[in-house]
């Protein structure tokens, strides 16, 4: 009897076994590391700011599951995180499409997060005058993200960082081998990300961030 077909379909099925238990895992560690490292306030600030953060991971959960966990597009990542300002003319959003690894989504889908967020508490997206224009580009395998905030409250240089910002750094920078460079004008702030989409690229610019730090 030729069993061939069902040891492949046996092996397909371990395989699909344990894939799933990866990214369980995943999301599990990554939700522990959200609850373990928020800080609040008080109670109901603490809460707000896991949902929103287990939200976030949600959200690009969903995305990638509608592609098989093959990646998702770089617009319907921004779509889902700014969706709550994107109605009306506050925020414009530039760039072309790119096909994001599911390990870039989920990062760089916090990150956005973090930063609206950010905005919406303190920044331009605070106030019906603030405007937030996201820009993206990919040069030779690089992508760059340029967050720019106009019109809102002035801003003050942060004393400290905070959890929002410190996340945003250690994630693109030890995550993904990129870089997060901020600078908090007074008429609103700008923040840089760089993010390398090879994952060997991303591997070589975080020997070198590590040679340096």
């Amino acid at each position: 009897v030729d069993i061939t077909e069902r040891k492949h379909a046996e092996e397909r099925q371990n395989l699909l076994a344990r894939e799933v238990d990866h990214r369980a895992k995943n999301a599990l560690a990554l939700a522990q590391s959200i609850v373990r490292l928020t800080r609040g306030e008080d109670v109901k600030a603490y809460v707000q700011s896991v949902e929103g953060r287990i939200n976030a991971l949600a959200r690009v959960h969903t995305i990638l599951s509608l592609s098989s966990w093959q990646g998702a597009k770089i617009g319907k990542l921004v779509d889902e995180e700014l969706a709550a300002y994107a109605m009306g003319d506050q925020v414009t959003l530039s760039g072309s499409e790119v096909q994001l690894q599911p390990a870039t989504a989920q990062t760089l889908a916090m990150a956005l997060h973090e930063l609206v967020t950010n905005s919406a508490k303190y920044g331009a997206l605070s106030t019906l005058s603030g405007r937030l224009a996201l820009n993206w580009e990919v040069d030779d395998d690089l992508l760059t993200l340029a967050w720019h905030e106009t019109g809102g409250p002035q801003v003050q240089k942060p004393t400290s960082r905070g959890f929002g910002t410190r996340s945003v750094i250690a994630s693109i920078e030890s995550q993904l081998g990129g870089r997060a460079e901020f600078n908090w004008r007074p008429e609103g702030l700008i923040c840089r990300l760089s993010v390398p989409l090879s994952p060997h690229l991303a591997e070589q610019d975080g020997h070198q961030s590590a040679a340096h730090a």
